[in-house]
């Protein structure tokens, strides 16, 4: 079965979608608003757009960021790269896959309707041109235009008094505006790590405004050889959320006292001050805490009374003097460019990318953001799928069971992940991997893997790369898989990997006899 597909974007999100299409043999056609590849990463982003700024490092490593098609160089180290790397990456993607002549840059996607006969017709027009407008037919649609868009500007209280300037860290670029300024940052998140640390640099000072005091990790956890996301094993995973919450506590508690460094103790201080450590986004960045510990930052959890002319008012009564205010409040979801159906929650979807009513008519690829991991493994599974599915590969389950199957997991994310209640896009990274690989048919754990028990070590000590999902399966490729999986260390060494065995098996004991709570079914 042949499909015509639209694709709108072409960011990562986008680019795999084209490429997993283009293996089932169809015909795909990717319009792109900018000059070029690379969505928030492409080189000419104009100052109005979210883009990257200069300072970028991804907060994700290499292995995790890669697609399972498409690993780094053989044996490069893993460590984070600038979005200059990663945005080479993305072209060498696409010109590894000949995803070029699919693309079509400077174009516009006005509106998407459904044909009485089946079929969209997608309306566009020439960015340089917006009145020449023209009419596609397409089998199906696919919207990856990305979660960071549209920036989200809060209204904060007595704003109309406030006569300095309110910016979005969407359109952050660098510190040197904000050279000699007095400068209140509003949340904290994995950019607003980097951009409050910056600012706090160059500001005369610098306030940063929380309502929570979101988790933070380390990019290197303990200032070891080891990124963060090395610790995403199928061996951690397999730790109970209220033993892997007393764990972490405990591990809290003991670095505040004892780390190696004021860093280490402040993200302690900071961990501690959150009970539910694994109920939230993780900020994979610590950057802004080396600018409390040297006191260039100040932080503020009490919430804002309001603002002033000149300043800001805490609720605790604390009152600063202010001229500019950086907004880090995320993004708003823009669906609008869709008639046909009414979605302003991800989690209606099934997988964050079907709606019962659109089945595979209209799919969004791009939704689906681990609490840690990466953005682009979750779309290349989402994509994976979708071509399986235009093909007659798969099929969705039926209606009844694909709406079971969304409350279900609907349902798992808003318990585990309460403490971050507005931010839907939000997954559990190893249950979304792990069932998306059952319903494709790529899982790693097939009997062959324990002929060799170094591989088997590796796929349940090491971390989950989407690597893993190219050993078996439609369109694997086991020898690159598995050559990429053996290179890449392992961050839990056999006595740590005993430990952690043993702490899972005694809490499965103890939620079996009723003394702990277990995890909500995914």
């Amino acid at each position: 079965m042949r499909k015509n597909v639209c694709v709108i974007g072409a960011g990562p999100s986008g680019l795999v979608a084209v490429k997993e299409l283009l293996d089932e043999d169809h015909t795909v056609t990717c319009f792109e608003h900018g000059s070029e590849i690379g969505g928030v990463f492409r080189a000419e982003v104009a100052p109005d757009e979210a883009g990257a700024y200069d300072s970028t490092m991804l907060t994700i490593s290499n292995y995790m960021m890669t697609f399972s098609s498409f690993p780094p160089p053989e044996k490069q180290e893993r460590r984070f790269w600038s979005s200059a790397e990663y945005r080479q990456y993305l072209l060498d993607f696409a010109e590894r896959f000949g995803l070029g002549p699919s693309v079509r840059t400077r174009t516009d996607v006005l509106s998407i309707t459904k044909n009485e006969d089946g079929g969209y017709t997608v309306e566009v027009a020439p960015v340089d041109d917006p009145k020449a407008r023209t009419a596609h037919q397409f089998d199906s649609v696919v919207i990856s235009t990305g979660t960071h868009r549209v920036p989200n500007y809060i209204d904060l209280p007595g704003q109309e008094d406030f006569t300095g300037e309110i910016v979005h860290s969407a359109h952050y670029r660098n510190a040197a505006r904000f050279r000699g300024k007095r400068v209140l940052c509003v949340g904290i998140g994995e950019t607003a790590a980097d951009v409050v640390n910056e600012i706090a640099q160059t500001a005369e000072a610098c306030t940063l405004s929380v309502r929570r005091y979101q988790p933070v990790l380390e990019r290197y956890p303990g200032g070891g050889p080891h990124t963060n996301d090395a610790y995403t094993s199928h061996l951690l995973h397999s730790i109970p959320l209220a033993a892997a919450t007393t764990v972490m506590r405990f591990g809290m508690k003991r670095i505040k006292t004892r780390g190696k460094t004021g860093a280490a103790r402040a993200v302690a201080e900071w961990n501690s001050k959150n009970k539910y450590f694994f109920n939230h986004f993780l900020t994979k960045n610590e950057a802004f805490i080396h600018r409390v510990v040297d006191g260039r930052l100040t932080v503020n959890a009490a919430g804002i009374e309001r603002l002033g002319k000149d300043y800001v008012l805490f609720k605790d009564g604390r009152r600063e003097k202010i001229d500019t205010v950086m907004l880090n409040t995320g993004y708003v979801e823009d669906f609008s460019i869709l008639k046909d159906a009414d979605i302003t929650d991800v989690r209606t979807l099934y997988k964050h990318m079907i709606h019962p009513d659109l089945g595979t008519g209209v799919v969004f690829i791009g939704w689906a953001r681990p609490a840690a991991g990466g953005v682009p493994a979750c779309s290349e599974m989402q994509s994976r799928y979708f071509a399986l599915l235009c093909s007659g590969k798969k099929s969705l389950p039926d209606r009844v069971r694909l709406q079971g199957l969304i409350e279900r997991q609907a349902a798992y994310e808003n318990e585990v992940f309460h403490g971050n209640p507005d931010l839907r896009t939000l997954v559990h990274y190893n249950h979304f991997m792990i069932d998306f690989s059952r319903v494709i048919g790529c899982s790693p754990w097939r009997p062959s893997v324990f002929l060799n028990p170094r591989l088997a070590y590796k796929l349940w000590c090491g971390s989950q790369m989407p690597h893993v999902y190219r050993l078996s399966g439609p369109h694997s490729d086991p020898r690159t898989a598995r050559k990429t999986v053996m290179n890449v260390p392992t961050a839990f060494k056999p006595p740590q990997a005993v430990l952690t065995m043993a702490v899972s098996l005694v809490s499965r004991g103890l939620i079996a006899l009723g003394l702990m709570k277990a995890d909500p079914t995914y």
